[in-house]
């Protein structure tokens, strides 16, 4: 019997403490006041009030400076693309927004052409939502992709097992408020990319492959436009600039683009393709294929800023 209860007692301490360090981890990442977490808290726990957003994956989040874009256009954006993103997703993280936020007038919706031929069944870095979980919306967005999120959500030791070092280490930066290294490029949304090493882009490997657009990702920009509709949210689909040598890979890359320029014209949605824009020719603007570094980023959303005030201006 004395053994029974130890064992009882052992397991509810465990438990308890398991239960007392989720909160402290969870509730210091929270706590954030710059960066990515900062982003995230606006996103999925804050109300907002913005004119534009940018939806998308990382290179909506990185291609699109939300300063640039306010200065030139006029407005009050804001950039929540996520790293990782796929249409699918980029709809749940939509979804979640205007859950908790007033619908903006104008979604810039950046279209990955590259993968479009993937499917939307992972989840990129997944630990980095478990301080989200509270949000319905966004739990059953994750659930539906990773039923392990039923777990991560209700068993906190499995949960803490995913998260190690790097979540502890940024639960502590927003109980001292000590940014990180990366959190001062993040504003509004827009995350810059500074690659950690140089990368001689020009030797990186140039595999080639056909286009195609799944009709499960053509289904999901339906449901961001659908969404957007009924709240009188205007959609643009942009193409944002890759480097040359990763557009080329793709053998019937005139086919694939005109493939989404007639999604978007049947959609009546404006289509803006920078896929073969001088900076596509310039190397040192990346920081590999898909992604430029900061200082690209600083020149596509200045030529984006002024294409889009003029688009506005003829509508």
């Amino acid at each position: 019997m004395a053994l029974v209860k130890k064992i009882v007692f052992y397991t509810l301490l465990i438990v308890i403490l398991s239960w007392l360090l989720e909160y402290a981890v969870l509730n210091g990442i929270r706590k954030n006041k710059i960066g990515l977490y900062n982003k995230f808290n606006r996103i999925f726990h804050q109300q907002n009030n913005y004119d534009l957003l940018i939806i998308g994956s990382s290179r909506a989040e990185g291609h699109f400076n939300t300063k640039i874009i306010d200065s030139i256009v006029g407005c009050n954006s804001f950039n929540i693309g996520i790293s990782g993103s796929n249409n699918a997703f980029t709809y749940g993280i939509y979804k979640t927004y205007l859950s908790k936020s007033k619908a903006p007038k104008i979604v810039v919706m950046n279209i990955d052409f590259h993968f479009s031929h993937h499917s939307s069944d992972t989840i990129y870095e997944f630990p980095r939502y478990f301080p989200y979980l509270d949000n319905e919306i966004l739990y059953n967005e994750l659930k539906q992709r990773d039923p392990r999120f039923y777990l991560f959500k209700y068993m906190p030791l499995y949960k803490l097992a995913f998260m190690g070092d790097k979540y502890l280490n940024i639960a502590a930066r927003g109980y001292t408020g000590k940014p990180g290294i990366y959190d001062w490029d993040c504003y509004k949304g827009f995350q810059a990319i500074n690659p950690i090493q140089f990368k001689d882009i020009s030797k990186e490997d140039t595999s080639t492959y056909k286009g195609i657009i799944l009709k499960e990702n053509i289904d999901y920009l339906d449901s961001i436009i659908s969404i957007s509709k009924k709240n009188s949210t205007k959609v643009y689909i942009v193409v944002s600039p890759t480097y040359i040598k990763g557009s080329k890979r793709i053998v019937n890359l005139e086919e694939h683009m005109k493939g989404f320029e007639k999604v978007a014209k049947e959609r009546e949605i404006p289509f803006m393709d920078y896929t073969k824009d001088s900076i596509c020719y310039k190397g040192n603007l990346f920081a590999d294929f898909y992604h430029m570094k900061k200082e690209g980023a600083v020149r596509f959303s200045s030529k984006f800023a002024n294409d889009f005030k003029k688009l506005l201006s003829k509508e």
